[in-house]
């Protein structure tokens, strides 16, 4: 019996019965669409890029970068350990369009698990930043201003609205508040 008519037969009535199948149809499309940007501006080896120059700087694997493929709904996540602590930026799909995201997840480890292993301890997730982008829209100026707020650890002082805003228009000022960054 051929394996796929035999999913056939169980699966897909079971799915329908419990309404758990969706329009995958609209939503391809759109995925396609938000795909098919990140690809034309190329914005996921631009940041790569940039990553892999922190790295090298740095002399270690001071970020990790994850790329996604499409159709899936993630499209990069890099992270920066520090402590007990991983600070998040993602690029992601939602309804409303693209969206950059920075987040922390804290490790909580209890009993035997600060002796074992890292990922055994509790996480506790928090969504510090969120905004939508439109990829043909991102200037390199805009990558490090994110991967300098990822590096400062997502401190408060470093906030991407405030650089953004009081930069807007001058690469002079941008320039100087991404040295401030860094030093």
């Amino acid at each position: 019996m051929d394996q796929s008519r035999g999913n056939d037969h169980w699966i897909n009535p079971l799915l329908t019965r419990l309404n758990l199948v969706r329009n995958r149809e609209e939503e391809d499309k759109v995925r396609g669409a938000y795909w098919r940007q990140i690809e034309s501006c190329q914005l996921t080896e631009r940041v790569g890029k940039l990553v892999s120059e922190v790295n090298r700087e740095a002399g270690y694997h001071v970020l990790e970068m994850v790329e996604f493929l499409p159709p899936q709904k993630n499209i990069l996540r890099i992270s920066f350990d520090r402590e007990r602590i991983k600070h998040n930026l993602e690029v992601v799909i939602r309804e409303s369009g693209i969206v950059l995201m920075f987040s922390t997840t804290r490790r909580l480890l209890t009993g035997w698990g600060r002796y074992l292993s890292n990922h055994s301890g509790k996480r506790n997730s928090t969504l510090v930043w969120e905004q939508d982008i439109k990829p043909e829209e991102i200037l390199e100026q805009n990558i490090q201003a994110w991967l300098s707020y990822l590096l400062s650890g997502l401190d408060k002082q470093f906030r991407l609205d405030q650089i953004l805003e009081a930069t807007q228009g001058t690469d002079a000022g941008l320039s100087e508040a991404l040295r401030k960054l860094s030093a």
